[in-house]
């Protein structure tokens, strides 16, 4: 499978670094949050972070912005949609209901959480949403960056190229 769109919901420090590491990717990536102002700065904040999060300031044209209750919709034409927002499991919960309603099927779907398992997350999923689900945890401040980095660039693809098979025959 190759990821040609991918939507990041919440766009606080985790969020909007794996937007911006995706349009380093050439991914085109959609921030949503609450208010379409919040992810109209957190993208700003991306275009002039010292150090540098793009490799190449034209990249953030690759970001586009919305709001989760009036653009959630582009959820439906993403590969991936990557959870990032605050650490409360209602509001996670929620989130997901949302998202594995409006996906469209074998979408990625997968969470960015520093402490909350994935037991607790996918609870509430059925069977067959939890084989689309993952979570990867990471420590707080520059090591968890890092590691979110290895992670989403590294580790995931190669995880989806060589399992993708498999996991679909579960």
């Amino acid at each position: 499978m190759e990821i040609k769109k991918v939507v990041v919901i919440g766009s606080g420090t985790m969020g909007s670094g794996i937007a911006a590491h995706l349009c380093n990717a050439n991914i085109p990536v959609t921030l949503l949050d609450l208010k379409t102002e919040i992810s109209e700065k957190a993208r700003e904040r991306i275009y002039k972070s010292k150090p540098p999060l793009l490799l190449d300031k034209s990249k953030i044209n690759n970001i586009n912005t919305g709001n989760i209750n009036e653009d959630f919709h582009v959820v439906k034409d993403a590969d991936w949609i990557v959870e990032a927002v605050v650490e409360r499991i209602d509001i996670k919960h929620n989130i997901y209901q949302k998202i594995f309603k409006e996906r469209k099927k074998g979408a990625i779907v997968s969470s960015n959480t520093s402490s909350i398992p994935i037991k607790v997350l996918s609870q509430n999923l059925s069977n067959e949403e939890k084989k689309d689900f993952f979570v990867f945890s990471q420590l707080r401040g520059v090591i968890g960056i890092t590691l979110a980095v290895i992670y989403t660039f590294i580790i995931f693809p190669v995880f989806i190229k060589e399992t993708w098979i498999q996991m679909k025959e579960l």
